[in-house]
């Protein structure tokens, strides 16, 4: 079924119907072979970043058509891998050395392209060609270990290629090269926007041939990539992330988002982020299915005389979150002492169902699973769509909500979260977009936020507007875990409504890193609270109000 079929078919139809068609908005590989060949890229010593960049993008060409090699980037792949094996995926891993590695699968490779450590920007172009012609991006360091093809005479000049043989001056040089020498060639599915020194992710992105900007700053990188952006089609993933893990690097989270957004593209955060490093192994995640079942909610009595409070765990809608900082706190002992909403993404669906499906099968009477931060992906929702026509704009906006609804129902979930505050049109249709029980609004407490208006309703569909602010981002040492602890319950008391019976959602963030958190939470608050998880939130404000 084609894109515009089935948004057709999602606003003419009901949810359940939408949410039955078979589309994927992110490519996916095919099922895993049943035995994977697995490498651990913490082995490696020598020019081991230089090395990680050729395999990773090898692992794209290995697995464009079968899923068959493995890369163990740090102890969360592993983790992942043994879950492969306990779904039953693949039958048996087979662990290679380095050499191993080279001598199996090297042959998959036509040519190599060669990077210039003069233009960062080379590697995301050498990327790109790597996945259009079948090759591996490759350092000078690394070069001559590689018996292949790299443009260089007595070789043919056609086949393969050394960047540094184009006398590019910057980086937008070699970007301006590549999208017009190649631009037909990559797909139209999904765009990346990706840091040049990350790697992980580029197998993906070789076997679908998926472009990839990097924007550094304001000015004419931006420019370039609004343009190219806004050329390609609207409500497509944006992969990758704006910002280095060290935030010193690349345009920053809001700007980039923006621009994601105004040109009609949902970010999906798939690198690092300063706290989830990079995804890799989507090439073989991507080849697994996954029937996912929210929970089911026990019912809690209604108290009166008390407050309900929905705690819900942010920035699910990373899949670089998935992989990694979920895993560690589903894992933690302490897993399960109080009900917890999460947000996921749901492209994710496509993108890596296996670890989704570890959450569902893993979740304790308290999990409740919710559609992250808006719909398909993360947007400012009052941007999206802003660099088109208005009469465009609706039409994309429209599409765009349809596609959420159908996306949102393989989440098996009725909760959408929110990232800030909007015209009241858009939120209207987020909430009659079929399926939505309630809408868990705003990444923290907005300026906009009071006591009068922190449950307000839409159609009868409740918004719960987040109640605190976080404290600060970073909690690695006890200290400072206890006093983000004491800042929130200062906070969420200071800004509990007097009425009661009372209702509010806490807004959990990456201060939030172990579980005995929300135990310590839930104490300093004391009796007078009552923690349920965010559907039954909804739920006994509708009787409350019945």
């Amino acid at each position: 079924m084609t894109r515009r079929a089935f948004l057709g078919t999602c606003a003419a139809a009901s949810l359940a119907q939408a949410g039955k068609a078979e589309l994927h908005v992110c490519p996916k590989s095919q099922p895993p072979a049943r035995t994977l060949y697995a490498f651990r890229a913490g082995d490696l010593t020598s020019f081991s970043g230089d090395l990680r960049l050729t395999l990773s993008t090898l692992q794209g060409l290995v697995n464009r058509r079968q899923p068959r090699l493995y890369l163990v980037h740090d102890r969360y792949d592993e983790l992942w891998l043994d879950w492969l094996r306990e779904r039953g995926d693949v039958d048996r891993v087979e662990w290679l050395e380095i050499g191993q590695v080279f001598e199996r699968f090297l042959p998959a490779a036509t040519q190599m392209f060669i990077t210039d450590p003069a233009v960062p920007g080379s590697v995301n172009v050498a990327t790109m060609l790597a996945g259009v012609r079948d090759g591996i991006v490759v350092t000078p360091n690394t070069a001559d270990q590689f018996q292949l093809p790299a443009g260089i005479i007595p070789d043919s000049s056609t086949v393969g290629m050394d960047l540094r043989g184009f006398g590019w001056k910057k980086d937008l040089d070699a970007y301006r090269w590549a999208f017009d020498t190649l631009g037909g060639e990559l797909s139209r599915q999904a765009i990346a926007i990706l840091a040049p020194q990350e790697s992980a992710l580029r197998d993906y992105l070789v076997e679908f041939r998926i472009p990839i900007l990097w924007i550094s700053g304001p000015g004419e990188e931006f420019e370039f990539a609004h343009e190219i952006l806004r050329k390609w089609p609207p409500n497509i993933p944006c992969l990758g992330w704006m910002t280095s893990g060290n935030k010193e690097g690349g345009i920053a989270e809001t700007p980039g988002v923006r621009l994601a957004s105004a040109c009609a593209k949902y970010t999906a955060c798939t690198a690092f982020d300063a706290y989830s490093p990079t995804v890799g192994n989507l090439s073989v995640h991507s080849g697994t299915t996954a029937r996912l079942r929210q929970p089911a909610a026990t019912r809690v009595p209604l108290a009166r005389d008390k407050v309900h409070i929905a705690f819900v765990r942010s920035d699910g809608d990373g899949w670089n979150f998935h992989r990694h900082y979920y895993r560690k706190l589903f894992d933690d002992p302490k897993h399960g002492v109080i009900p917890i909403g999460w947000q996921l993404a749901p492209t994710a669906v496509d993108g890596q169902p296996d670890i989704l499906d570890y959450y569902y099968r893993h979740a304790r009477p308290g999990d409740c699973f919710v559609n992250a931060l808006t719909g398909m992906g993360y947007i400012h929702e009052d941007d999206y769509a802003a660099a088109y026509p208005p009469e465009e704009r609706e039409r994309i906006w429209h599409d765009y909500v349809a596609l959420s609804a159908a996306y949102r129902a393989r989440l098996d979930t009725t909760l959408l979260a929110t990232y800030s505050e909007m015209r009241p049109e858009r939120l209207e249709s987020l909430a009659r977009s079929g399926g939505v029980t309630a809408i868990l609004a705003n990444y923290g407490r907005s300026r906009m936020t009071t006591m009068e208006n922190l449950v307000t309703t839409v159609d009868a569909v409740p918004v719960f507007r987040a109640m605190n602010r976080p404290p600060g981002p970073f909690t690695f040492t006890p200290s400072a875990r206890r006093d983000a602890e004491y800042f929130m319950i200062t906070e969420l008391r200071r800004w509990t409504p007097p009425q009661r019976p009372a209702f509010v959602y806490a807004f959990l963030a990456n201060w939030f890193t172990t579980m005995d958190m929300g135990e310590n939470l839930m104490r300093g608050l004391g009796p007078e609270y009552v923690a349920v998880r965010p559907d039954q939130l909804a739920t006994l404000y509708k009787e409350s109000r019945a």
